[in-house]
């Protein structure tokens, strides 16, 4: 019996040892295994990644070893039917990203990887890791908050828009949904002021 292993509290900053561990868990392990143990185990491998592929220690990111990274993992997910999956889950990876000295988001070498393979489901992770990044905040009353970050998200997409249309129109539907919760905040807030007066 092939014992999946817990690593739900590892910090893995390594994407060899991400993609290694990966390969492990679809192709080697017995095909008796429990595939839910292997889905979960696997899942949680991923997104305990916290290093864009091809990154070095500078914080740059090298374009053909973040491309070849890429590929294997949507190769292997690919071959046993992971691919929705694999490519929502690379989504979320690649909203990890930095920003380029200019300030702009993602970087450039994102914005290329993004491009090149450019499925919805990437865009899908990458706007649910994005909004996700946002945390734990405080409330102010009204959607001001929310406002602000539409108009973030929206000068970044206008940024990329010509030289990375996909990027700039994920980065356009997060603007979008921050402007619904920003209506939405500020309609709560209109309503408590009547309730309370």
């Amino acid at each position: 019996m092939f014992a999946v292993p817990c690593i739900r509290h590892l910090r893995i900053t390594s994407s060899d040892v991400c993609l290694h561990g990966f390969n492990l868990l679809l192709i080697e392990m017995p095909q008796a295994a429990c595939t839910l143990s292997v889905a979960r185990t696997a899942y949680h491998l991923l997104d305990r990644l916290e290093v864009i592929p091809g990154k070095d220690e500078d914080g740059r990111i090298d374009a053909v070893a973040r491309s070849k990274w890429l590929d294997d993992v949507r190769r292997l997910c690919r071959e046993h039917d992971r691919v929705e999956t694999g490519d929502l889950w690379l989504g979320q990876l690649l909203a990890k990203a930095p920003k380029d000295e200019d300030g702009l988001w993602p970087c450039k070498a994102v914005c290329e990887a993004m491009e090149e393979i450019a499925s919805p489901e990437i865009g899908r992770g990458f706007l649910i890791s994005a909004r996700n990044s946002r945390g734990v905040h405080w409330r102010g009353e009204g959607g001001q908050q929310e406002q602000d970050l539409a108009a973030k998200y929206r000068a970044w997409a206008e940024q990329l828009h010509f030289d990375y249309p996909y990027v700039g129109g994920i980065l356009e539907d997060i603007a979008v949904t921050y402007n619904h919760d920003a209506n939405w905040q500020d309609s709560r807030a209109k309503i408590a002021k009547r309730l309370l007066s």
